[in-house]
């Protein structure tokens, strides 16, 4: 697992106020300002309320605050990214702060077409999330 180095710790407070459940490893979504932006946040909501994984914040990855990420259980599962399309922002952002370890999935590669909308189709979302439970994630 990589070391975290940010301020936050299980008492700092830093996660007051946010969503968590019992999971193991977290879920991490894009920002991106298109529809596949929007479906990875969607995805990731789904993947937390499901408690398949616990929705980390990755803002706070990218300021290095909070919410360290490279979350490995002893069984082997790790924290997922879902980037929206195949520029893969958020997995370069988890790379540039030495976080490495993680499973990542791209909703343009689960066959949406990237569009510049915020519109998702009906019922999109239980179909990506049979997908991603197909990869084994």
């Amino acid at each position: 697992m990589t070391e975290c180095t940010c301020s936050c710790g299980p008492d700092s407070g830093c996660s007051d106020g946010c969503v968590s459940n019992s999971a193991p490893t977290k879920v991490y979504a894009c920002a991106g300002a298109s529809n596949v932006g929007v479906i990875s946040f969607e995805l990731t909501k789904a993947l937390h309320t499901a408690g398949k994984y616990e929705m980390g914040c990755s803002t706070c990855i990218g300021a290095g605050d909070c919410g360290c990420g490279g979350t490995i259980t002893p069984e082997g599962k790790k924290d997922l990214l879902i980037d929206g399309c195949k520029v893969a922002c958020l997995r370069k952002m988890f790379e540039k702060k030495g976080i490495t370890e993680f499973n990542h999935v791209i909703v343009t590669q689960l066959g949406v077409k990237k569009a510049g909308t915020f519109e998702i189709e009906p019922g999109l979302i239980p179909i990506l999330m049979d997908k991603i439970a197909k990869k084994g994630l």
